[in-house]
């Protein structure tokens, strides 16, 4: 018979086998985060496939000696190639992986029939090294981890304790006109409301995409991402990339990032680069499971079944705060940290009260799911139904940033914080029969929020009309913040409102979106989108219709293209030119080439 301490002793193997493999593929393909990989694969994976192996050996109960060996090591090493199959590629095809994961557990069947021994004895021989292994990354790898940054922070330079604070907080998914503060009806930003009043809000601030990755890479560096290149998800900063912590962090700011988008804004895609910390891993029983191939894969197939609703491990936006304000107390010198909340991203389902707060059903939300559904179906009255979802998690941000701001106050540190509030895009709720966004340029995709609060250096209850866009957010914290350092890319938005700059003089804002081959709905399947902002009129270069042109402020769901209107022929001209002179009206303008940090 095949006895059962084996079994065990085989499950645990295969179990530090896909553990150690998909560590590999993380440092060699630049997946998930491999400091932490390293830990949590070692703890749970001899955990799960202990589990599964304790199942085979019940289901194959009426079985003995080979026949049952066979059938355990055609499981335990089908489902650990599986789980490799899917860990090489975020969009591997899934019969890819089975078609890899068939061919392993026909070789771990014939094993298991016919040379069943001389198999257990390598396993015997392997295990405590492999165990060893994984207990030192257990110890190792969160000692390392703090350390390191204990030593980072000591390496900073001196800064005085007078300096501001910087705290840039994105709400991912956020359109400009869902907040009071930009003429919206519910009652969705009371907190928000309240720093725009004691601060600065720009009306018309246009993210530099419709997507997380290329609008984040353009907040922290300063450039368009035709310059920068992250433009899909295989893209990353390049090493040494010249960005907004960087500058700080040599000023000797201590420098932070904590994000719940662990898909975009995250240490693979470049974005750890001059943070001391970047909290894109938290460390939670969830999120150490999310980490792991085969959990988050199984995961994803009861998401796409409609079994679950949100994703495995998901950071809340009151996780998010315990996290920084955790971190912040740690130490009393200054600090730059970027926030990323996600509570108002598909599918759109925040905690209660907040997310019935504007509806009468008891659980709206939950139909729209761009990782599941690129465009979903939905009836009038089933969009309606996902905003009022949104507006809750719109809400639910609201208030977390509120109880962020007041514990700050209570520290005596929010007096002497500069606080940003904008987002990386916007949302469509069926303008132009789109759901969702990274999809096309649109204004209600690009159309953000922007504010600034310090008291006594923003001026408090202004709104600066002229159209900007928050690729400039880095270039005004250094001129506000008065740091020294390397040339940043962009321009002060003080002058606007410090120095009473000429709206003439400001380039219009624009909007880049890469060919993707996602739906053929989609505008952005025939080919790379790019925009200019003016004051009334957007001007879209669409691969598939054109050249557009629409009045955003008499019309804000555009429906009316006014390209082939004799009056507006000039303006559409002027705005063609505008876009032309930047070097983008043309096929392909979106580029991967990067910005390499300057020499100083």
């Amino acid at each position: 018979d095949f006895p059962f301490a084996e079994e065990m002793l085989l499950a645990g193997w295969c179990g530090l086998v896909e553990g150690r493999g998909e560590v590999v593929l993380d440092l060699t393909l630049d997946h998930y985060h491999a400091p932490a990989m390293l830990s949590v694969s070692a703890l749970a994976y001899p955990i799960l496939f202990a589990g599964l192996g304790a199942l085979a050996w019940l289901a194959s109960g009426r079985m003995r000696g080979r026949a049952r060996a066979a059938a355990i090591f055609a499981l335990l090493g089908g489902t650990a190639a599986y789980g490799l199959g899917r860990a090489m590629g975020t969009y591997t095809p899934q019969w890819e992986a089975g078609v890899s994961a068939a061919g392993i557990a026909v070789i771990g069947a014939i094993l298991g029939a016919k040379r069943t021994s001389a198999a257990m004895r390598a396993v015997r021989r392997m295990l405590p090294w492999m165990a060893g292994a994984a207990i030192a990354c257990v110890v190792a790898i969160p000692v390392w981890g703090m350390w390191s940054e204990h030593a980072a922070l000591e390496d900073l330079p001196a800064i005085s304790r007078q300096a501001p604070n910087v705290l840039l907080i994105i709400v991912d998914t956020l359109r400009a006109d869902h907040l009071n503060a930009y003429g919206y009806e519910r009652d969705t930003s009371p907190n928000i409301d309240q720093v725009a009043r004691a601060g600065t809000l720009f009306d018309t601030a246009i993210s530099a995409s419709s997507w997380t990755l290329p609008s984040h890479a353009t907040m922290m560096t300063g450039v368009y991402p035709h310059v920068h290149g992250v433009v899909s998800d295989g893209k990353q900063l390049a090493p040494h990339s010249l960005t907004l912590a960087s500058v700080l962090a040599e000023a000797g700011y201590r420098t932070a990032a904590f994000s719940a988008n662990t898909y975009f804004f995250t240490r693979r895609h470049g974005f750890g680069q001059g943070f001391v910390h970047f909290g894109d891993f938290f460390f939670s029983p969830t999120d150490a499971l999310n980490q792991l191939a085969l959990v988050s894969n199984f995961y994803g197939e009861l998401n796409r079944l409609g079994w679950r609703e949100n994703l495995l491990g998901q950071q809340t936006a009151a996780d998010i705060n315990r996290a920084a304000l955790h971190w912040i107390s740690s130490d009393k010198r200054p600090f730059f940290v970027t926030l990323n909340y996600l509570a108002a991203h598909d599918p759109y389902v925040p905690p209660q009260p907040y997310r019935n707060m504007f509806s009468q059903h008891s659980n709206p939300g939950g139909m729209i799911d761009i990782g599941v559904n690129l465009l979903p179906h939905l009836s009038p009255a089933q969009v309606h139904e996902e905003m009022d979802a949104y507006d809750g998690g719109v809400r639910y941000v609201d208030a977390q940033i509120g109880k962020l701001l007041a514990a700050l106050a209570a520290q005596g540190l929010l007096r002497n914080t500069l606080v940003i509030i904008t987002s990386d895009h916007g949302e469509a709720f069926d303008e132009h029969g789109l759901i969702a966004h990274a999809n096309a340029l649109y204004f209600p995709l690009i159309h953000v929020p922007l504010i600034f609060r310090w008291p006594g250096h923003v001026p408090a209850g202004v709104t600066v009309p002229q159209p900007i866009s928050t690729k400039d957010i880095g270039a005004t914290v250094l001129d506000l913040v008065q740091q020294s350092g390397p040339p940043f890319p962009g321009r002060s938005l003080a002058d606007l409102w410090e120095r009473q700059a000429e709206a003439t003089n400001w380039s219009a804002p624009i909007s880049e979106l890469a060919e993707t081959h996602f739906n053929p709905d989609f505008p952005d399947y025939y080919g790379p989108l790019e925009c200019i902002v003016s004051s009334s009129m957007e001007y879209i270069i669409d691969p598939r219709e054109g050249p557009l042109l629409y009045n955003w402020q008499t019309d804000p769901e555009e429906t009316d293209n006014l390209i082939r209107d004799p009056r507006y022929k000039e303006a559409a001209s002027e705005l063609a030119l505008d876009l032309k002179n930047a070097a983008l009206a043309r096929p392909g303008s979106v580029t991967t080439e990067a910005q390499p940090r300057a020499a100083h």
